[in-house]
């Protein structure tokens, strides 16, 4: 199915209640990391699976965020998505 007119480029529509489950999703994921932050094979495990981060608790700070920013954009667009 094509975008509607006026997706940016490389964006993906997502309905709302796709977005919720990823949310829900991210901030299961964030628990996970924050509970398995300082477990030295978690902490090699994640340094080998996302080196862009700096161990499982900043792993755990950006998973929390993007949770946090998806639920705030679904709250903003609700009227949108749901009459």
């Amino acid at each position: 199915m094509p975008a509607p007119r006026g997706t940016p480029a490389g964006s993906v529509p997502v309905d709302a209640m796709d977005a919720e489950e990823i949310a829900g999703l991210l901030a299961e994921a964030a628990a996970l990391a924050a509970e398995l932050a300082g477990d030295p094979a978690a902490e090699a495990a994640c340094a080998e699976a996302a080196p862009d981060r700096d161990g499982l608790a900043d792993l755990h700070i950006a998973l929390a965020i993007a949770a946090a920013d998806l639920d705030d954009a679904i709250a903003a667009h609700a009227g949108l998505l749901r009459p």
